[in-house]
């Protein structure tokens, strides 16, 4: 019996009157394939099955090499009449990964009203189990288990990057990786606590112009909290995404089942951090708890670490530049009466500056309202901060890695979509300490929900288990 790690979301292709399926790097590292393995590959009257093999099989796993990758990842592709017979062309189906291999079918529906009674945490006051959407490089999900209270059960996210950076540091439990509306409820694992960072495009001070407009992904995003039986919900995001119809939507899905509700907004920089974060937070709670926001006061300017305090003595490591001739030139000298300044927005930083700029995902395409480093000895060169550098002014815990075949500019990317973990590592010891510290009282008339899907082997033949819970 292996539990299923990973489900991905796709489309087939077509190509020459034949069905064809591309299955990524993601997956495949996820079902311990390399680059030159060979592979078993058995079409069954509704899925194609793809095992490691130590004999020549006529299928390999082959490479591919893309710019934001420092070194050839795997890649497999399969197109021919068999599997046509199984899968048709340009229809979803599902990856279902697990050590060793790699299940493909049709597409699980589910039931946009299915709705099942919640499962709450029982008395024994274990780890709580916490699942992540969308989950980014599961740096969130960091900040909630460096506190020793969470343990990482499953996230999804449809950025592959991302979903890779995840499964570097959480390889238990099942992740999912693709849109979100097309999850079935069978492959959410059962949670104690959902931590939720929804999309953000169109309530970015970048993407104003799509407010009031939903993505419809409010009752999506209900469905899969409900799906996970969680006792709580915790929401992080830009403030703006709190008065939108999304939201709206959501908190109509959540408020029947969770009543409790508290929502706040808190600036990473008034409770210490270098770098400014302002975001909005809201944690919704099944029953009455005594939770509270974190006691989290401003900190007087003498107290504060500077940037030089955080980067450590590695400050000299990194690509320095002129500033005549390159684009902080122009940065710094940017005119009219606006407020996109160089000297309003902290673009220049020193070692011993104590403020710096949000980071942002696009961070490393140069902009005035980012901030970037002064060397000490020569005003005229300044340099990016590292990937590094930015998790420790985002306070990522010191046992998070990215994988390493990883490029700088994906990991600055995933950092700027990522959150302040000191902010979410305060708020997450308060929701666990008022879950913990409520006496759970049994619900009546439990409905039937399901755990995860297991792939086992009957026959030589994978079938799927799908086991209740009562």
């Amino acid at each position: 019996m292996s539990n299923v790690k990973v489900i991905r979301n796709i489309m087939t292709g077509y190509h020459r009157s034949n069905t064809r399926i591309w299955i990524e790097p993601t997956a495949l590292e996820a079902a311990g394939l390399k680059v030159g393995d060979s592979i078993t590959q058995t079409v069954t009257r509704d899925a194609v099955i793809l095992r490691a093999s130590v004999e020549d099989t006529g299928h390999t796993v082959s490479k591919r090499k893309r710019p934001s990758w420092s070194e050839p990842r795997p890649l497999y592709e399969t197109c021919n009449k068999e599997v046509t017979m199984v899968l048709l062309p340009r229809e979803r189906i599902d990856i279902l990964v697990s050590d060793g291999m790699i299940v493909i079918r049709k597409e699980r529906s589910f039931d946009l009203f299915h709705i099942e009674t919640p499962r709450l945490q029982g008395g024994d006051l274990k780890k709580l189990r916490l699942f992540s959407g969308p989950c980014g490089g599961g740096i969130g999900t960091a900040a909630a288990v460096d506190t020793g209270l969470y343990e990482a059960v499953g996230g999804m996210d449809i950025w592959p990057e991302a979903m890779d950076a995840y499964l570097n540091n959480f390889g238990a439990g099942t992740a999912f990786l693709g849109d979100l509306t097309r999850i079935h409820p069978d492959y959410i694992p059962a949670a104690d606590v959902c931590l939720l960072s929804p999309s953000c495009l169109d309530f970015t001070s970048l993407g104003v112009m799509g407010m009031g407009i939903s993505e419809g992904h409010g009752p999506h995003y209900g469905r899969i909290v409900h799906a996970t039986g969680a006792a709580a919900v915790v929401i992080e995001q830009v403030p703006a995404y709190f008065k939108s119809s999304s939201y709206a939507h959501l908190k109509k899905m959540l408020q029947p089942f969770y009543p409790e509700v508290k929502e706040t907004i808190i600036d990473a920089y008034d409770i210490g951090s270098v770098a400014g974060r302002t975001r909005g937070y809201a944690v919704f709670f099944q029953e009455e708890t005594d939770f509270e926001w974190p006691g989290l006061p401003k900190l007087p300017l003498h107290r504060r670490k500077t940037v030089g305090q955080v980067i450590g003595k590695d400050w000299e490591d990194g690509e320095w530049r002129s500033i005549d001739g390159t684009v902080m030139h122009g940065l710094l000298n940017k005119t009219g009466n606006n407020n996109f300044k160089a000297d309003k927005n902290h673009t220049l930083v020193d070692l011993e500056s104590k403020r710096i700029s949000a980071i942002v995902a696009n961070y490393r395409r140069y902009q005035v309202t980012s901030s970037y480093l002064r060397h000490p000895d020569d005003a005229e060169r300044w340099r990016p901060f590292r990937s590094d550098e930015l998790a420790a002014f985002l306070n990522v815990p010191e046992f998070y890695t990215f994988p390493e075949w990883m490029t700088e500019g994906v990991k600055t990317k995933l950092l700027g979509q990522s959150v302040d973990c000191d902010v979410v590592r305060s708020i997450m010891i308060e929701a666990a300490v008022a879950l913990m510290g409520s006496r759970y009282q049994s619900l009546s008339g439990k409905v039937t929900r399901t755990e995860p899907a297991d792939i086992r082997e009957e026959d030589g033949q994978a079938a799927f288990s799908f086991d209740p819970i009562r």
